[in-house]
Parts: C-alpha cells; structure tokens; sequence
C-alpha cells in the first residue's frame, strides 16, 4: 500500500463528518497529508496529519503574506483486515471513540480552566470511510515525542506524575459529586487487554515477551546473580496475565480512577520554551494521548505502568519514594480545589496517604514487570530493524501462534537485567507469590 492511500484524506468530505469549520478560522483551498507519528510509535492505527492552508504549500506557505495554515491529527483503522481482528484493532479503536464521546467530556468539567491533559477532541465517530478521531494538532501547539531511547530523568518524572495525579483527581470528584453519571459514562469503555475476550491473544503475546525476558536473562546470567529472578520468572510466567487480569478487575471502588492504560513514552509529548529538538529538554507541560486501553481501576495501574517503562533502575532506586509523594501532593492539592465538603477530602486523604499509596505500589509491582517485560523490546527496538505486523498476522492461523519477534538491543537486555535484580532484591516477587 502507497503512502499516498494510506495517509491521504479528502478534507472537503471530511469537514461534512468533522466540524472542522468551527476550528479553522478560514476558507480551506489547499491541503495536503503525512504520517502523524514516527516509525514504530504506533501499531494499532493510522495517524495522519493533515495540514491546510488558504495558499498552496510549495515550501514557503508560511511566510506568504496573508496566508493562513492550520493542521490536525486524523487517527484511522489501519488497512490490513487480518491484523485487525488479531490484533483486537477494532475493540481498541471502538473503546478510544467511546472515551472521547463519553468519559472524556464527564472528566473535563473537573480540569480547572480547561487545563486538560489531553488533545482536544473534534470527532470521535465514523464517515463513509470508516471510524476515524480528529484531534488538536499538539505538534502546532509547540509540543514533542520524546526520545523514546532515554528514559525520562526526574525532572521529567515529576512533570508526569503531577499530570497524572490531576487526571486521576478528576475521576474522584466525579465520583463525590456526580456519582451516577460519571459511573454510567465510564462503563462505555471495556478493559481490552487484561480480560477473557482477549487471552487468547494478549495472554499468549505477554508469555512470549517473558520467554524472550527469560532467554535474554539466562544469557546476562554469568555469575549466577540472576539465577534466583530467573527461577521466580519461570513459577510466574503461566499465571501472571490471569492474576493481572484479576487484580484490574476486583480493585476496589475507594482506589479506582479512569487510568489512561497505557501511559509510556510513545504516549506522552512534552512542552517547553525551547523549540525544535530541544523542546523536551526543559519542559514546561506535558500532554497525554491514545486513550485505547483507557480503564477504571487502581491508580497504582498508570503511575506502575509509566515508572516501569519510560525510566531506569537508577532513577527507581533513588527517586521512588520521592515521586510517589510528588502524586500524592498533587493529588490531594487538586482536590482541595475540586471538593467542598471537608468530610469527603478528609477520607479521600486517608485513602490517598502515601503509606497507602506505596503499599498498593508493592502490592501490584509484579504489574509493572509484566509490562516492562512487554514493551521494552517496542521502546528499545532497532528502527532499522521493525517488525512488519500485517505479515505476521496474514501468516499465523490463530492468535495463540503469535510469536512477535525483533532484533532486541542491547539496551533491551541492560534494562532486563536490572529489572530482574531490582524485583528480586525489593522482594516484589515475595509479595506477589503470597497472593
């Protein structure tokens, strides 16, 4: 398939669909189309951007006196029907529609001034195309993907955590202060990974990332130090996606929030005074984005999901505790802001102290291995060397023959080994094996 058909769009149709027009402050005569997102930076749909202007583009749009120009981000189903329906495509595309259309605007009322964590949302829907989301162009609004190849240093971190904790206030507010509807909105969305409907898929795809983990640990295993993590790995491997799905679905209600379910550093872009390729070196905002496993659960689940993914053990073992605190300040200043009644910010305190909240880090830890285990290989991939998904999934009959291969790095097996170690010596994988 061209680039041309995959990412083209007829922008007069879409705007009948799209109530663009609102939002673009002039008469669009020209347009033109491009990627959205870097090479590996997303595997479950098409992102587009597309650029329009009142002049034709010839390099110089801008500069033209008079000229007006305006972009967006278009999200589409990617084209490959067999990768679909393996890969759950349209389940995960369907339950990010439904976030945008329901949870979403039930949350933003929360967000004070409209400080919202997320892109604006034009449309969440279909056209005679298909199912399609338009979205802010966070790109235009001087916002960047990090590089996916550095974990986040603390700085960063703190930045992420304090964003979290105003998304997940919002959820707590809702609760206390509109109870029945948010509760009815937030049931329009579906856990798509960690559930029976897709074990035959994500539970296979989990087990062949943790045999790879084990593989890549064996080999680092040279002194005989990671033999105990190995052994531990191996009494966890057939059980851990059913004990995840578990631990998801029975949190309890007191600590449940709308997570954002897959909070990584594909998923985040930064905001700084710098521009270009220093926009993510000093940031001054961050934003979150792709809402397709969006779920209501334990809090613990994002800020696990984010530590053991866009950061190192250095950081981990010297900052934890620190960052921890970093959400629970936020969060408790947030809904200071946000709830009137001192009976109810009393409680939610208790719930929210940071002795709970690190109790409930330890609790779910083996979490955040899991996903690591998972994502790692996507985060540290060779570009060179990329796994192509539409072959994969014309040439295997079912999903439990999965197997989603690529040259993984060294850089891969560093952060494997220090995750190893890191679980083993803090006891994580004790408290897990007690469940």
């Amino acid at each position: 398939m061209s680039e041309v058909d995959e990412y083209g769009e007829d922008v007069e149709t879409l705007c009948n669909y799209v109530p663009l027009r609102k939002v673009i402050p002039f008469e669009v005569k020209y347009w033109r189309c491009s990627a959205g997102s870097g090479l590996g930076d997303n595997y479950m749909s098409v992102v587009k951007r597309i650029e329009v202007s009142t002049h034709e583009f010839d390099g110089g749009v801008t500069e033209r006196k008079g000229a007006q120009c305006f972009s967006f981000i278009v999200k589409r189903q990617i084209l490959s029907q067999s990768r679909r329906l393996l890969f759950r495509c349209d389940e995960a595309f369907y339950n990010e529609i439904n976030a945008y259309t329901h949870v979403i605007p039930a949350l933003e009322k929360y967000f004070i001034n409209g400080d919202t964590v997320f892109p604006q949302c034009y449309y969440a829907g279909t056209d005679k195309k298909g199912e399609l989301i338009a979205l802010e162009d966070l790109k235009q609004l001087g916002y960047r993907m990090p590089n996916r190849l550095l974990p986040f240093d603390l700085y960063h971190c703190e930045i992420v955590m304090k964003e979290l904790a105003k998304l997940h206030a919002t959820s707590i507010a809702a609760k206390h202060l509109d109870d029945s509807n948010f509760r009815e909105r937030y049931g329009k969305v579906n856990e798509i990974v960690y559930c029976e409907e897709a074990e035959s898929f994500y539970g296979n795809l989990l087990t062949s990332s943790i045999e790879e983990s084990l593989k890549s640990l064996r080999e680092s295993n040279v002194d005989g130090s990671l033999s105990d993590s190995i052994c531990m790995i191996e009494q966890l491997k057939a059980e851990l996606y059913q004990k995840i799905m578990y631990s998801i679905k029975n949190a309890s209600d007191c600590v449940s929030v709308m997570c954002h379910g897959d909070l990584y550093v594909n998923n985040i872009m930064f905001k700084s005074n710098m521009e270009d390729d220093n926009a993510c070196k000093a940031p001054k905002a961050v934003k979150f984005f792709d809402l397709q496993a969006m779920r209501y659960t334990s809090f613990i689940f994002d800020i696990l999901h984010f530590m053991f993914t866009s950061t190192k053990r250095e950081l981990r073992d010297a900052h934890t505790n620190r960052l921890l605190e970093t959400y629970r300040s936020a969060l408790h200043n947030r809904l200071e802001q946000l709830l009137v009644s001192r009976e109810h910010l009393e409680s939610i305190r208790e719930t929210f102290s940071l002795e709970n909240i690190t109790k409930e880090f330890t609790a779910h830890a083996l979490y955040g291995l899991a996903v690591s285990m998972w994502v790692l290989p996507a985060v540290t991939f060779d570009p060179n060397n990329i796994p192509n998904l539409d072959a994969i999934s014309e040439s295997v009959p079912n999903a439990n023959e999965i197997k989603v291969t690529q040259k993984l790095t060294d850089e891969y097996h560093s952060r494997i080994k220090d995750l190893a170690l890191e679980f083993h010596q803090n006891g994580y994988f004790g408290t897990w094996l007690e469940k």
